[in-house]
Parts: C-alpha cells; structure tokens; sequence
C-alpha cells in the first residue's frame, strides 16, 4: 500500500487503513463509492447513485453539504478531486486497488482532511502486453462492456494503457403516470495513459480520463405519501429527470532519484466537470411541489512537489501543495406551499474561487532496531472570494425581483495542523503504534443562500483531534492476520446547515451552514483474515462507533432545539462485513471459484435533530458471484447476484411539511449480472 506516499508493508505500516485489491473489487462489482460500505470498516456513503452529490463519512466524521470541501479526502493517482460532485464513479478495469485511509491525513497529504483519504490507484503502463475485453448482461436491461490494454509503444521507453467502461440499464424505478421506467443509469468513462522511463532514475506518467454521463435524476422523488405508495415507483407527471454530466482530467506525474537515498515528485493536474442540466423533482407527486434546475461547474488546478529521503536511521516526506479551484453553481427552483395561493419561482447563483496552499512533511525516525518515532506537521492558508445573488422569478424563469446581491466576498483561514506518532514491532509477528493528529476542515461561504445575511456569512473551519492506538498481527504461521485500532475524535466547530438561527443579531429563516457546536466520537476498527484451506480465504471486518453532540448552537431556546446528547448523522453504531472465497481447480487447468459475502450496517440518523421519521433503517444485503476459467486462460465467464435477499430500504427520507413533500431514495433492488471475459 502507499498510505506514506511510499510503497510499505500494510502490516508494518502504523494508521489504520483498509485495502481493496483489485480480484475483490471485480468479485464484489465495487463500481463506484457506495459499494465500499460494508466492505472496509466505518465507511459511510449516504448518497447510494453515481450521479448524486457525494458525501463520504469514516468513523462518524465527514459527512456534510457535498457542495463544500470534503473533510473524507477523495484522490485518483494522488489527485485530489475537490467537493462531492463527480466523484463516485469510477467504473475503469485499470483501478488495481482502493485504500482507505482512516482520520487526519494532513501531514503526508497536503490537503486539510480531517477524516480520512479515498485513493483510487490505476495500473501504470509497463512493457508487458495485455489486452482482454469483456460484455456482461444483467436483469433490468442491465448492459456493460469493459476493456483495458497495455503494452511498449515502438521498441523504445514508452509504454501505454487504454481502459474503458459502458454502462447502461433501463431503470431501477417506474413512473405510474407516465408509464415509463426510471432511475437509469447511462454512463461511459476511459482512460488513457503514456509512461516514459528515458533513464533507470527517471520516470513520467501522463493520464487523460473523461467520462460521460447521461443517467435520469429519479433517484430522490419516489414519494412515501401518495395514495398507493410502492417501493421505487414515482408518480410525476413534470418534465424531470434530464441530467448530462461531463468529467475528466489530465494529470502529469514525474518522479527523479536525484541519488541513491532521494527522491524528488511533482504531480500537476487539471480537472473539470460540468452537470448542465440537472433536474429533479423532489416530491415525487402527480401535481410538483418541489422541483429544481441547476448547473453546476467546477474546474481545478493542483500542483504538488514532494521530496523524500531515507538514511540509516530516518525516512522522511517534505512538499508543498497548491490546489485552485474555481465553483459556479446556478439553479432555478419551483415551490408549491400547501397553503399559498400561487407557486413560488426563484433563482440562485453562486461563483467561488478557493487556493488553498499547504506546507507539509513527516519524518520517520527510528529509536532502535523495532521502535520508531513518527512525527508530522501541516502549515496552511486557504482564501475564497465568493459572488452570491439571488431573484425572484416568473413561471417563465423571468426575473422580476432582486432578493440581494452580494459585494465581493473573501474570507482566509490559516492554521498549524500537527501529528505525532510512535510504533514499535513488538514480535516478528505484532506491530503495535499510537498516534494523535489534528485536521481542519475549510468551511467557507455559502452557495444558493437565499438572505444576504446567509450569503455573507463565512464559516470558520471544522477541527478534528484524534487519538489512535493499534496493532496489526499475524498468527497461525501467517494464515490469519487481524488489524485493531481504537480511536476518540474531539470535534470543534462543528459544521451544520441551520435553519431559524440568530447571526451578528439577525434571525435567518433559511438554512445557513455554520458552526454549531462540539461533538465527540470513538470506537474501535477490526479487519481479519484466514486462510481456511489451501484454496478457501475468509475475511471480517466490522467498527463498533459511539457519537455524541456535545454542545450545540440553540439561539430558540426550545427543547426542540435542544440536540446536546443526541448523536452525528450518519454514523451507524455498528456496520460490518464478511466474505468467503474458494477456488477450485481442475485436472485440465481450468478453475472455478465461488465467493459470498454479506454487508451489514445499523440504523442511523440523518440528521443532528435524530428525528425518528427520517432514521435510516438497518441494512443487511447478501452477495454472490461464481467465476470460471478455461484451461487456455484465454476465456473466463462470472455470474454476480448483489442484493440477493431483494432487501428494500428507503435510504434517504426528505420531509417538507409547507410543499408536502414526504419522498426519499431506495436502494437497488436485486441485481443479476453475466459476464464473459477473452484475454487476448
């Protein structure tokens, strides 16, 4: 794994991180970040479809407005992708691993990552050939087609690899009134990369990623309360569901051995997105009453050096990181108060530019042969000027009135971010290590805040201290391996969207995100596998988690207010994993494996008031998937069931007493997918 920013022992590597391999992810169809729940420990994901803003958790902390900077850092190759938009799909054959990086990540990072990091790690091109292609068919029109090539270009150093996906199906859900199947998802990605290694000591990467989006947005408007409500069926006679997302990148990275024990890297990169349009009705009823058009457009320029050295006795990671990131946000809303006599159209506009810079290092130094002391430290700026305006509209999208307009806002936060840390390898088969380390959160202004006195508010960052203890064995002559690690996270100024709260004096009846508070969560992580047999391989992994708010902004003073005691968002008590794989080979050299898993997660909240009617429900989705290879090696075929139980959850309820709207996703239903695959 590379949690250090360097290849290392996952065993003797000291913070606590989960590793998806590559025949897992294929075994277990992880295609985009939802699927990972259940599968590393203390991973939330609450927005369960791809083209849905995301919003990661671990450990009870993270999960906030996917709009703003994320506090779970989400990277691809080390590229950052900043806020939650176009960051869950990621259907490529070339991803060779998935590594989850638990609590503050700062000081090897560069970025402000308060909970945790996501990478995303492709396979560089080498001289080796490989080409294969695969097309799979599944229950609800369900069409795939995945392809990867690599090999040396010309008999020079240059090497190269093409990786693509297309996914399509004809809908998880149904509209009643317009007779017609929902929910689709219609995507398509790719990636192409170019390596030259001209020298032993000199090696360049340059990637290019794009992908195209066309899935319909009914994923949030199945409505709970329609006279003949059904799982997964909408009843919107609107137009809605048009969405058109297009993403991608282009990153360069360089690394130079400038001697024996030094190594330089410098990885630049540039991404963009683009969701125009996106709409979405979110009551889910014949007659609207609560729907939205939007664009939303991000682009992205980060720039990282990093330098690292090894002596006798240290190994150390200096660098600096320079991330601008330019948000434009436009949407156009329709409401429908029970009440009122007419409809309710306005229009919102936001553009925010955001630099954060970023000095960061960490040293490794070892006391003795089996002791190390590992300490870190992240210094950071980070500015964002923001133009916030809001209209009343006409039915025709028409202006007739100026709600504000803001002058031009800025706001700068700067901080000291430290980690200190000591392991030892307590046995040849035990390692063991402590650390405490602190992350910040950038807050920031708001976006489609609907007050000047919203708009201008500007929040100070979220903090997080955390303290860790772990260790990491191996037993059994190394056919069972178990990793623990318990941990207490002391939040300050916890970030939360407010609504009817008081700011310099003023009552704001819209919702504004500020900080509200403290809270504190702690548990404990465990991950174990066995080999069984020579030919059977098990795994667990599960994260018993305590949170509690412990103070709370309440400027009403009603009890209903009152949410000290009460526990995060999105952070179910208990959520766990197991999975059993077995390979069964045959005389002629053809083999066959079989695999089961099962995914479990605990009720929890969604949102900081526990409101019993919008708890997500406990989940539990059994999985399977059977594989088989010809002798030749050339044609392999699978078979995957995920959800094989049919289990339905309404995942995400949204109440809106005035619109009456009362409607909230589903998860997937049972899914059932062939594959065949012929490598070439």
């Amino acid at each position: 794994m590379t949690a250090e920013r360097t290849e290392t022992l996952l065993r003797r590597t000291p913070v606590s991180e989960g590793v998806i391999g590559a025949q897992e992810i294929d075994t277990k169809a992880i295609r985009q970040l939802s699927d990972i729940v259940g599968v590393v420990a203390g991973v939330t994901v609450p927005n369960g479809f791809s083209n849905q803003p995301q919003a990661v958790g671990i450990r009870g902390v993270g999960v906030s407005i996917p709009a703003m900077r994320q506090a779970v850092g989400i990277y691809v190759d080390d590229v950052p992708l900043v806020r939650g938009y176009a960051t869950a799909l990621w259907d490529l054959p070339d991803i060779e691993r998935i590594e989850v990086l638990r609590g503050p990540q700062g000081t090897l990072y560069g970025q402000n990552l308060t909970a945790g990091a996501i990478k995303l790690v492709s396979i560089d091109p080498g001289a080796d050939p490989v080409a294969w292609v695969s097309a799979s068919l599944g229950n609800f029109g369900e069409r795939e087609a995945h392809g990867y090539a690599n090999g040396r270009l010309g008999g020079g150093p240059l090497s190269g690899s093409f990786a693509f996906s297309r996914r399509s199906n004809d809908g998880f859900g149904y509209n009643a009134t317009l007779a017609e199947r929902v929910n689709k998802l219609d995507a398509t990605q790719f990636r192409a990369k170019l390596r030259l290694t001209a020298t032993p000591d000199v090696d360049a990467v340059l990637a290019v990623d794009g992908l195209q989006d066309r899935s319909d947005t009914n994923t949030t408007n199945f409505p709970l309360n329609a006279p003949q409500t059904r799982a997964r069926v909408t009843y919107t006679s609107a137009d809605v569901g048009a969405f058109e997302r297009d993403a991608g990148g282009v990153s360069l990275k360089l690394g130079d051995r400038l001697g024996p024990n030094l190594m330089l890297r410098s990885i630049s990169a540039f991404r963009a997105y683009r969701d125009d349009p996106s709409v979405v009705d979110f009551g889910g009823l014949v007659i609207q009453r609560f729907g939205i058009a939007q664009t939303v457009a991000q682009r992205v320029l980060s720039q990282e050096l990093q330098l690292q050295g090894h002596q006798a006795a240290l190994d150390w990671t200096a660098g600096v990181m320079l991330v601008g990131d330019v948000f434009d946000f436009h949407r156009h809303s329709t409401q429908f108060p029970l009440p009122a006599p007419a409809p309710i159209y306005t229009e919102a506009q936001t553009h925010q530019r955001t630099v954060d810079a970023g000095l960061y290092g960490q040293a490794n130094y070892a006391l003795d042969a089996q002791t190390h002391l590992t300490a870190g430290l992240r210094v950071y700026r980070t500015r964002q000027t923001a133009l916030n305006q809001f209209w009343d509209t006409d039915v025709d999208q028409a202006r007739t009135k100026s709600v504000y307009v803001t002058p031009k806002l800025s706001t700068t936060r700067d901080g000291v971010l430290p980690r200190l840390g000591i392991d030892r390898q307590w046995t040849p088969d035990v390692f063991v290590y402590a650390s405490v380390a602190q992350g910040a959160k950038f807050g920031g202004f708001n976006r489609a805040a609907q007050s000047l006195t919203s708009a201008e508010v500007a929040a100070n960052p979220e903090k997080v201290t955390t303290y860790e203890a772990g260790g990491k064995g191996r037993f059994a002559d190394g056919r069972v391996t178990a990793n623990i690690a318990i941990f207490y996270n002391d939040y300050r100024d916890y970030l939360a969207s407010l609504t009817n709260t008081t700011i310099n004096g003023v009552l704001v009846t819209d919702s504004v995100l500020v900080n509200a508070g403290k809270a504190s969560t702690y548990g404990v992580d465990f991950e174990a596998a066995a080999k069984l047999t020579r030919l059977t391989d098990w795994t667990l992994t599960l994260e018993a988690l305590r949170t509690r708010i412990d103070s709370f902004e309440n400027p009403t003073g009603a009890p209903s207010g009152d949410f000290v005691g009460n526990q995060l968002p999105y952070a179910p008590r208990l959520s766990a994993g197991s999975s059993i794989h077995h390979e069964l080979p045959f005389a002629d050299g053809s083999s066959l494996t079989l695999n089961a898993s099962v995914q479990y997660s605990a009720t929890q909240f969604s949102d900081v008031a526990n409101t019993p009617r919008l708890k997500i429900p406990a989940q539990t989705y059994f999985n399977l998937a059977a594989g088989y290879m010809t002798a030749a090696r050339h044609w392999s075929f699978s078979l995957k069931v995920k959800n094989l139980t049919n289990r339905t959850y309404v995942l995400l309820r949204q109440v809106i007493p005035p619109l009456g709207v009362d409607a909230g996703f589903y998860d997937s239903p049972r899914t059932v997918l062939a594959t065949a695959r012929y490598d070439f």
